[in-house]
């Protein structure tokens, strides 16, 4: 089995084996012109990196995000580690100028974000709400957002082959109505992680003003598990199963209307497809759990948050830089990393884990 994903005039071939890849090329030649790249290092602005001994994959965009900063930072400004501190509420308007180009930038970031860094999705899904009239508060939040990117820019998302995590769970957190300039809509967020690694996030305002907090988690746990379905049936089909996904709320309220039919006149007045999370829990297609909020790791994608929590964040997101923490079963690992041609910066514990100097 090969899978072939095709953007435009680019392709790329995935597949267990190397034979079935040179094959699935050689079938793809015979009928178009093509160029062969081998083996790949970007795709669509993306650096691909695989360490083998560590059993790793990165992906990351620092060539693209240096683009970006070399064409619209504001050198006067300094990097920070937090890309929003609060949500602008636009007052001041916008010169001629930052207006013709705010767009562009959001543009930009939202490629950054959708793709490699669900750090921004929150803050650029923001910024995204602007486009046809931004402020001055709008441009210059885009501009510490850029600052942000100057900081972090070697920050990659690392995937790791750990078969001793759940295959498939989603995180799913809302914000209750923190938005005056959304009339009070509340935000959804959602994470979706196979064997421990994000592969699927989201930044989303709800559609209908929830009347409580346990409303507005109800409805994005029900976002979530639309996603976190589909994922396992795009699973099934390329031979992977799943068994039955999890929904981590650190909501309990969520979690028990969504378990007991009972609860079911609480929320009576919102949307019949609001309930699908019920319907699935009930049927044991999906169960939900109770996950807490220092470790869901949805939190970063419904409201803007302090530096600490951000780092925190970003750790749990497997956005590392190439300076990686890896947590092994054993300190002999230590020997491995010598013998694949790395560097051992420290010992941390006696359990073995240590901090890898280009390690990924």
């Amino acid at each position: 089995m090969a899978i072939v994903v095709i953007y435009v005039d680019d392709t790329l071939v995935i597949a267990p084996q190397l034979e079935t890849v040179l094959r699935v090329k050689k079938q793809i030649g015979q009928r178009w012109k093509m160029e062969d790249s081998g083996e790949v290092s970007h795709f669509l602005g993306i650096k691909i990196s695989r360490n083998r001994v560590m059993r790793t994959m990165t992906i990351g965009q620092s060539g693209y995000i240096d683009q970006v900063l070399a064409k619209h930072l504001d050198k006067r400004t300094k990097p920070t580690m937090v890309p929003m501190q609060s949500i602008p509420e636009g007052t001041l308007v916008a010169s001629a100028a930052q207006q013709k180009e705010y767009p562009v930038i959001v543009g930009k970031l939202l490629w950054v974000a959708n793709s490699t860094q669900p750090d921004l999705s929150l803050t650029v899904g923001v910024l995204a709400r602007h486009m046809r009239k931004p402020s001055q508060e709008h441009y210059q939040a885009a501009q510490r957002v850029l600052r942000y990117l100057e900081s972090t820019k070697e920050v990659g998302l690392v995937y790791r082959a750990n078969e001793s995590q759940e295959p498939l769970v989603t995180h799913s957190d809302a914000n209750w109505a923190s938005d005056a300039t959304i009339q009070r809509r509340s935000t959804s967020g959602s994470v979706v992680l196979v064997y421990g690694n994000p592969v699927a996030w989201k930044s989303a305002t709800q559609k209908c003003v929830s009347l409580s907090a346990v409303e507005a988690e109800f409805i994005a746990a029900t976002e979530a598990t639309h996603e976190v379905l589909f994922l396992k049936q795009l699973l099934r089909s390329i031979g992977i199963a799943t068994g039955t996904p999890t929904v981590y709320s650190d909501n309990t309220g969520c979690i028990q209307v969504s378990k007991d039919p009972a609860q079911h006149w609480k929320l009576k007045h919102i949307d019949t497809k609001y309930h699908f999370i019920r319907n699935n829990v009930q049927e044991g297609r999906v169960q939900i759990k109770y996950v807490d909020t220092t470790r869901n790791l949805a939190d970063v994608l419904t409201k803007p948050i302090g530096r600490q929590a951000m780092q925190q964040a970003r750790s749990g997101l497997h956005l590392q830089t190439p300076a990686v923490v890896y947590e092994m079963g054993s300190p002999s690992y230590a020997t491995v990393l010598k013998n694949g041609g790395h560097t051992l910066k420290q010992q941390h514990n006696e359990q073995g884990t240590y901090a890898v100097e280009g390690g990924s």
